[in-house]
């Protein structure tokens, strides 16, 4: 944004924001300032809020401030808080949006963060892997049917790792641990397959790789890494897929409804 000469002001959760993000005009906030929140938004004129990273724990209830806009949002969060991750975050882009702000996608604002539906990098898709493929979006689609998570991790036909609340990194790192006790064999193969969950708000929480994605998934043995193409959002792009042809990793952009494209897509950098 500051490239683009675009003002812009950051919202820093306590415990989660990147300390490097206080170089810009910001406030720290934790999860149950609501009022905070809105004032300062509205003392600086914002009109538009975006939404990136990712929050470790849940709003604590016993942090909400007894003011006037936190009794009026209060019930809605509760609610929200004994259902999945896309009803809380429904909720938040509720309140924002009640608050007269508008809340756009990171991809809306820098395009180029997208994975498009074809190859990126050097390392083609094996025909050994695509199986594994066909079978992760399967199990990608089920498990974001019950709003659990985004990713597997498929070897063969065998979903070996499902992603739950403890990301995809941990996922990864589980099956490292797998890999080398001998669980899942020593021989390098496997899928990681990202995909949005069905009826997700790509606004809030498209899925997300990056570097650690790449090192996770090399650590762990597997052959590549399979995201929803253009649902998926690649952190240092560039960096990223260089990352992959260095360790070998094959890196595509899917379309699910018509994988065959995955096989057939251009490179793309």
């Amino acid at each position: 944004l500051s490239d683009k000469n675009v003002p812009f002001v950051v919202v820093m959760l306590e415990g989660d924001a990147d300390p490097a993000l206080a170089e810009y005009e910001h406030i720290a906030v934790n999860t149950a300032e609501l009022s905070r929140f809105k004032r300062y938004m509205l003392d600086r004129g914002v009109e538009k809020v975006t939404l990136v990273g990712t929050v470790k724990g849940r709003p604590d209830i016993g942090l909400f401030r007894p003011d006037w806009t936190t009794l009026r949002l209060i019930a809605r969060i509760v609610r929200a808080l004994g259902k999945g991750d896309d009803a809380l975050l429904r909720a938040v882009v509720a309140m924002m949006e009640d608050g007269g702000l508008t809340v756009v996608g990171a991809h809306e604002i820098e395009p180029d963060l997208l994975a498009p539906a074809a190859r990126l990098g050097k390392v083609s898709v094996p025909k050994s892997q695509k199986a594994a493929i066909e079978a992760g979006i399967v199990a990608a689609n089920a498990l974001g049917a019950l709003d659990a998570g985004q990713a597997v991790v498929v070897l063969g036909t065998r979903v070996v790792a499902l992603e739950g609340a403890e990301g995809t990194d941990a996922m990864l790192q589980r099956v490292a641990d797998l890999r080398a006790i001998g669980r899942l064999g020593r021989r390098k193969g496997g899928v990681l397959v990202k995909l949005r969950k069905p009826g997700q708000d790509i606004r809030v929480d498209m899925p997300t790789i990056g570097r650690n994605t790449v090192a996770g998934a090399a650590s762990a043995g597997l052959a590549g890494i399979a995201v929803h193409g253009e649902n998926t959002l690649v952190m240092d792009r560039q960096t990223t897929i260089a990352d992959a042809d260095a360790a070998g990793l094959f890196l595509v952009g899917l379309d699910p409804h018509a994988v065959e494209r995955t096989w057939t897509g251009e490179h793309t950098r």
